[in-house]
This record gives C-alpha cells, structure tokens and sequence, in this order.
C-alpha cells in the first residue's frame, strides 16, 4: 500500500510539473509574442532614421554640387560673352582702319590736306591689328574652352580642349601680345629720342619667348617651378616697361599723362604677378614635392605614384595631346577664375587699345 501511495503521488507531482511546464512556457510564449512587434518597431524606426539621414546627406551633396556647377557655369558664361565683345570691337576696328586706308588711298591724288590728316595713318598700325586679331581669337577660344594645362582640367570633353592645343594657340598669342607691346615702345622712343625705351622694346619679345619655353617646359613635366619661372619674366618685364613709361613721363611734360597710366598699369600688372599669380605656382610645386616625398616614404599606390612623378619630354607631350580631366566644380576653378578673366578681359581691352592709340605720335 506504501509502495502504490508512493507511485501515485510521484505521478500526481510529475502531471504537475509539466502543466506547470506548459503553462510558463505559454507565457513566454506570449510575452515574445507580444515584445517582438515593439522590437521591430523599434528597429523600423532606426531604419527610417538612417536612411533619412543618408538621404538628406545625398540632397546636401546634390545641392552642393549643383551649386559648384552653376558658379563654374556662370564664370564660363562671362567669359564668353567677354570674348564675344572682344571679337566685335576687333572687327568694328579692322573695318574702321581699312576703310580710312582706302579712303586716304582714294583721296591721295586730287584730295585737300585736310582730307589725308583725317585718315591718321601710321607705320605700325596694320601690324597692330593684326597681332591684336590673333591675340583677340585666341583669348576668345580659350574663353570659350577653358583649361588648367598642368593639371589637365578642361571644361567640355571635346578634342578642341585639349591641353597641347590650347597651349600652342596661347605660345603664339602672347608672343603676338609682346610684339604689339614691343612696337608701342619702339614707336614712343622713335618719336621721342629715347634709345633705352628702343632698346627694351627690342629685347621684350626674346624675353617673352624665353617665358614660353619654361611654359612648356611645365606643361609636358607637371612641374609648376617652370610655370613660376615664367610668370616671374612676365614680371620682370612688366617692372621695365613701367620705368620706360615713367622716364617718358619726367622728360616727355607733353606725354605725361600716358607715362603715368602705363606706369601705373604695369606696376598694377606687376605687384599681382608678385603677390598672387608667381606664389601659387611655387605654393602647388611646394605641394607637389611634398606629396611625392610621402609617396617615395610608401610603397603603396603605384598609380598615383606614377601620376605625380615628374614626365620627360616625349611622355608630358602624348599626355598633353591625350588626356583630358573634364570637371565643372567651382573648388576646382575658383583658384583660376582671377587671373584667367583679368587675361581674357584686361590683356585683351589693352591690345584693342594699341591698335587704335598707334595711330597718335606719342
């Protein structure tokens, strides 16, 4: 009888045990149940959060760069519609000097004196025209296609932008620039007796040549040392011809007033040169070395090592000819917009100039 008392209540205990079993394990059950839409709700709403801010972060970045694009586009659009002017103001000129020339040719056999003084002619004139005409062209396709040569920016991925092109029609058009410079001194000190003004004039087209050189000598070896060598000659140059004007305005009391505008312009053009344009070729070639430097010290990244080295001559010319980096962003070109438009508007306003101020006896 103990025995089988024993055995009944041992089953009654294990039948509890395991409704006890069942029941909490239906309450954990239920309680997982009812966590687990909390729980992913939870991980819903983190979810939402990231990707809105994955989404604000992409319509920041749109923006911004939507922004850069507008601002490079707009500076484009002023220097083309610069250009577009520069072009008319030639042609209006070209018609005008041709005209007088062939109304003084007209007149030359039974017209008055009075009719030949009208037509101003001048020994130099046609050649001014035609060095401003290929300094105007010039500056207005390379307004109209804008590149950084060393960097191998340009604006529009066409054939026309490349960087070898470009800078070949730039060697021409500021050897062009210099000669017109170069005849306006000659004339002043034909005019005037002054042998060191003929003398300087004479000198500034090699001067200028010799600039070019160092030009292409960074542009097919990416180093900006030349570009800085060649811009301080531009320098050097500019700081002469402002004493040749100044000299011209303490002997000359009659031309006083052109020696000073000419001597302001140039130590305007030279104080930039000085201050802006020849300290940012030295800051990038600064830049440049101290990159390869870090690029020697690591063995890693072969190919921006090879991109940053130093190219000969027959290599910097093919990747000249060759490639071509199109970008639109204003972080890019913000550094160029300065001197690039000060070039294709002041330079050229400057040439325009020559043409129809060689016309008077200085």
């Amino acid at each position: 009888a103990t025995k089988k008392w024993n055995g009944t209540c041992n089953t009654i205990t294990l039948r509890h045990s395991l409704r006890i079993h069942k029941i909490m394990t239906a309450i954990t059950s239920n309680l997982s149940r009812r966590s687990a839409p909390s729980s992913a709700k939870l991980e819903g709403k983190n979810v939402i959060k990231k990707r809105k801010i994955i989404g604000d972060s992409i319509v920041q970045r749109s923006v911004q760069s939507a922004l850069d694009i507008h601002l490079t586009l707009r500076w484009w659009i002023i220097l083309s519609t610069i250009a577009i002017i520069n072009i008319g103001i030639w042609s209006y000129s070209c018609y005008l000097i041709l005209y007088n020339n062939r109304k003084g040719e007209g007149d030359a056999d039974g017209a008055s004196p009075s009719s030949n003084e009208n037509v101003n002619k001048h020994p130099y004139q046609r050649y001014h025209l035609f060095l401003s005409g290929v300094y105007v062209f010039v500056c207005a396709y390379r307004s109209f296609l804008p590149r950084i040569d060393l960097e191998r920016y340009c604006l529009f991925d066409t054939r026309l932008s490349s960087i070898f092109l470009g800078r070949l029609a730039a060697t021409i058009a500021e050897v062009s620039f210099a000669a017109q410079i170069s005849l306006f001194l000659y004339h002043i000190g034909e005019v005037h007796d002054h042998v060191w003004t003929q003398r300087l004039a004479l000198c500034l087209v090699p001067a200028i040549f010799t600039a070019q050189c160092f030009c292409w000598c960074g542009v097919v070896t990416l180093n900006h040392l030349y570009h800085a060598i060649e811009e301080s000659i531009w320098a050097v140059s500019a700081f002469f011809i402002s004493g040749a004007m100044g000299s011209l305005a303490y002997y000359q009391p009659e031309s006083q007033h052109v020696g000073i505008v000419g001597m302001a312009m140039c130590m305007v053009f030279f104080v930039f040169m000085v201050t802006v344009d020849v300290p940012m070729y030295v800051k990038r070639w600064r830049e440049g070395q101290q990159y390869m430097m870090k690029m020697r010290m690591s063995k890693d990244d072969e190919g921006k090592k090879k991109h940053m080295m130093y190219m000969n001559s027959f290599e910097g010319s093919i990747d000249a000819m060759e490639r071509r980096v199109v970008t639109k962003s204003w972080h890019v070109w913000k550094e160029e917009t300065v001197w690039l438009t000060m070039y294709f508007s002041t330079a050229v306003w400057l040439s325009l100039l020559l043409v129809h101020k060689s016309v008077q006896h200085w």
